[in-house]
């Protein structure tokens, strides 16, 4: 007898009969100002030959050219659609959607993945840099000025999956104590002499003891270890954990955590702060460096602040696209000599808040006699009058290496006697209280100072006011749009490669519906916001 088939159940025997209805072209329903045709006219404009050599010509072919995968990776990119299951979804029901496979059968969500683990980060930059030129013919950009800031997002980790280096040096520390201990033991239980061996060594030394007296070793309760055994499973234990925390070291670098769940990760204090107890979380520092309200560049880095990211962004903007920017404008969390000095080698144009701008205009800042801003300052002599009247005098030049490798020159000055000062406490708020005659010093970086004094002019003319405001305009707005709008607060892919590939392919969204808005505005040819239009 022949079983009834329960997964055929038939839904249109529930329904009224309807008549059946020829599908018309679906480019016919869409809109002719939509934004997925404007997508798909600048896309179409894009050179693909590389992103085709990524598929083999031999064996079967995509049931869908990866061109139009792309496409449709991007617009949904637009939309705010992440996941490949709900971009399957969508090319299965959205109008727009299916007009972008070109009459090809919605692909699964699989197809959607295997697309993105075949297209490499280089294709993808590539993409993106014909991307800004199509863009480019049909709106002004005109690489004078560059805004750059970054924000911390999310990684795809658990919370509580985090390693942390001073807690494995510390525990790797202590393994040499406990290898002393067990040499010890070993001598006393067997009479063997292991005292220059290192862990490995007693690990294999004790293994060939083993097999030499043909022992079985047991496992479990109720079964008696020999001393033998019982040595043979602690120095195991310190031969793992050893190479355990080397490896965790490795992993780490020159971080001080990282995450279990994804090693690129490293743990960092968010904004979105949901349990208000500092609780820091496993995310990626995005920079994004945006121009004409478009985002011209995406960097993925793993420090926790903004001022180590600058020049490796800066240079990558440089590889990305044929011209260079002329203004390079950022918040005081860039601010440092090397930033400062690295520009102004390479003919970039800073315009970049101090990271004391704010402090400078409050009257501490200006009433503070313990900084040298605040002395007297004698070039003859090259010397300094404290508010007491005494002289600091120069006496050495120290250098200070970072760990990028940049040199920083102090001069110090040390006061001539500051016995019976009355303004001691206000000079010297923080010396020691041990120290019986403390002596004032201080330290100024004259190169420093002097690209600080141009970064400073150029910060208060008209222009640097107008790129002010610009920059808290645009990139701020364009993280907030990709934050609230676009819904992007989570990485949904583990890895510095999938994330910085996921979010070039957010920036094209990004960028051609920005373009879409533009248009519809009448903003096309205008890179900057004006007074008038900010009031």
């Amino acid at each position: 007898m022949k079983k009834n088939n329960t997964n055929g159940f038939n839904y249109t025997k529930l329904a009224m009969p309807r008549q059946l209805v020829l599908p018309l072209e679906y480019g016919l329903l869409i809109k002719e100002t939509a934004p997925v045709r404007l997508l798909d006219a600048v896309l179409e404009e894009l050179d693909y030959t590389e992103l085709q050599h990524l598929y083999s010509p031999n064996g079967r072919k995509s049931k869908v050219p990866p061109h139009i995968l792309f496409k449709i990776f991007v617009y949904a990119m637009s939309n705010g659609v992440y996941s490949t299951r709900m971009i399957q979804q969508q090319c299965e029901e959205n109008i727009n959607y299916m007009w972008l496979l070109q009459g090809y059968v919605a692909p699964s969500h699989m197809t959607f993945q295997r697309f993105f683990a075949r297209c490499t980060l280089d294709v993808l930059m590539n993409l993106f840099s014909q991307l800004m030129e199509a863009i480019s013919r049909r709106d002004t950009l005109t690489f004078n000025e560059v805004f750059i800031d970054g924000t911390k997002l999310e990684a795809n980790a658990n919370k509580y999956t985090f390693v942390w280096r001073k807690a494995v040096e510390k525990k790797l520390s202590m393994l040499p104590t406990k290898l002393a201990v067990l040499k010890q033991d070993i001598w006393n239980e067997l009479g063997l002499d292991t005292f220059c061996m290192n862990d490995e060594f007693v690990y294999t030394f004790l293994a060939k003891e083993i097999e030499v007296q043909h022992m079985v070793l047991v496992q479990g309760k109720g079964k008696h270890k020999t001393p033998l055994q019982r040595l043979y499973e602690r120095a195991e234990s310190l031969y793992e954990k050893r190479k355990e925390y080397v490896q965790q070291l490795h992993i780490m670098g020159e971080r001080n955590s990282y995450s279990k769940t994804d090693h690129e990760a490293t743990f960092m204090r968010m904004k979105e702060d949901h349990m208000c107890n500092g609780q820091l979380k496993p995310a990626y520092n995005v920079q994004l460096a945006v121009h004409s309200e478009y985002i011209m560049g995406v960097g993925i880095f793993p420090n926790p602040n903004d001022t180590n990211t600058l020049i490796p962004f800066v240079q990558q903007l440089e590889r990305l696209h044929t011209q260079r920017f002329k203004y390079v404008v950022a918040d005081a969390g860039y601010d440092s000599h090397e930033n400062l000095a690295w520009l102004k080698h390479n003919q970039y144009l800073s315009c970049i808040k101090p990271q004391y701008y704010e402090r400078q205009k409050t009257k501490a800042w200006t009433t503070d006699i313990s900084k040298a801003r605040n002395m007297q300052y004698i070039p003859e002599k090259d010397l300094f009058i404290c508010a007491k009247g005494r002289q600091l005098r120069y006496a050495h030049t120290r250098n200070i290496k970072k760990k990028t490798g940049f040199v920083s020159e102090r001069k110090v000055y040390i006061c001539e006697s500051c016995n019976r000062c009355g303004y001691k406490k206000k000079c010297q708020p923080h010396a020691k209280q041990t120290t019986a005659h403390p002596v004032k010093r201080i330290e100024i970086t004259p190169a420093y100072d002097a690209i600080l004094t141009e970064n400073q002019h150029r910060l208060l003319s008209d222009v640097g006011v107008q790129l002010r405001i610009n920059r808290s305009i645009q990139v701020e707005g364009t993280f907030g749009v990709l934050k609230q709008d676009f819904g992007f607060r989570r990485f949904l892919h583990r890895g510095t490669g999938k994330v910085h590939k996921i979010l070039y392919l957010l920036a094209m969204g990004f960028n051609l519906a920005k373009l879409h808005n533009r248009i519809q505005a009448g903003r096309i040819h205008t890179a900057l916001f004006t007074a008038k239009e900010t009031a």
